[in-house]
């Protein structure tokens, strides 16, 4: 798995943290808890799975609860399952959300790494 993770890092523009944590995926009246496997500034993946009801073609919102109790919500498009993975692409991001998370990613990737993704992120995603 770290060969795959590896090979497809190199394909991404931007970085993703390995980070196993419970998310919480909503769609209309259905709740799923899930285990987010990996997170970056555009997209995560998340595992928990093998068989569930949603429409791929609406958007999803997600709710990560991080350890110092500060919930960040995101709005989500599902770009692909596989065995043991969805993949999500963020479509939307807001001011808080979108600075907890860079804070995040910071501590783990370091500043230089997400200064450059945050300049890019504006043709990537709507940011509000």
């Amino acid at each position: 798995m770290a060969e795959n993770f590896a090979a497809a890092q190199e394909r991404r523009a931007f970085t993703r943290l390995p980070l196993n944590r419970p998310i919480e995926v909503r769609q209309g009246s259905n709740i799923w808890q899930l285990q987010l496997l990996d997170i970056s500034l555009t997209g995560m993946g998340v595992t928990g799975l093998d068989d569930w009801d949603a429409d791929y073609s609406q958007p999803f919102n997600m709710l990560l609860k991080l350890d110092d109790g500060q919930e960040l919500a995101f709005s989500a498009q599902l770009v692909h399952i596989d065995p043991g993975h969805i993949g999500f692409e963020l479509s939307h991001l807001e001011k808080e959300p979108l600075a907890a998370l860079a804070a995040l990613l910071t501590v783990e990737l370091g500043s230089e790494v997400i200064e450059s993704e945050l300049a890019l992120l504006p043709q990537y995603l709507t940011l509000s």
